[in-house]
């Protein structure tokens, strides 16, 4: 089983991230396959199990929630097509290759979820999705609205945010 979750950026664009391990830890904490450095990501958010018997969601105790369309989840089995909400970023789970096409628009009106979501400025507008490279900084032109994803392994689904730009941490909380 093939299995992956495909992130729909506010601009519209969409980059995959393969699953490639049974389990996979989504938060901020640098031990994290699926990292996202932003206050409103738990350091252990959630995890996502994939068996044989299909693929489920686990809230890890997060502050701010884990969401399947749009309904807040403690464990929940979840089916291709269905829209994951954390953060204020919204993920499609896709399963040997289903669905096919996804509606950024779409997703974005139906996964985002109520006052846990973060006010407009501050979700992010783009991630750019660099796979088999060692994790490293996001680039200069990245910006706080421009987060950068960078995968850092080729055997595992390690993803990096990097929601910080080297000139602004003076002025971004520490996370």
């Amino acid at each position: 089983m093939n299995v992956s979750m495909v992130l729909v950026q506010a601009d519209g664009t969409q980059r995959e991230i393969p699953l490639k391990k049974a389990v996979q830890v989504i938060g901020r904490q640098t031990d994290c396959q699926l990292r996202i450095p932003s206050a409103n990501v738990s350091r252990h958010h959630c995890e996502v199990i994939v068996s044989d018997s299909g693929v489920s969601l686990r809230d890890l105790g997060s502050s701010n929630g884990t969401f399947v369309n749009k309904q807040r989840i403690q464990q929940a089995q979840v089916a291709p097509g269905d829209l994951v909400s954390l953060g204020g970023l919204v993920f499609v789970l896709r399963v040997d290759g289903k669905p096919e096409f996804i509606d950024s628009d779409d997703v974005l009106e139906d996964g985002l979820v109520g006052p846990e979501e973060p006010m407009e400025s501050s979700r992010p507008s783009s991630v750019t999705v660099s796979t088999g490279q060692p994790a490293r900084p996001a680039a200069k032109a990245a910006t706080p609205n421009k987060p950068s994803l960078v995968d850092s392994s080729e055997d595992s689904s390690v993803a990096d945010f990097d929601f910080l730009d080297d000139d602004d941490d003076k002025s971004q909380p520490k996370l």
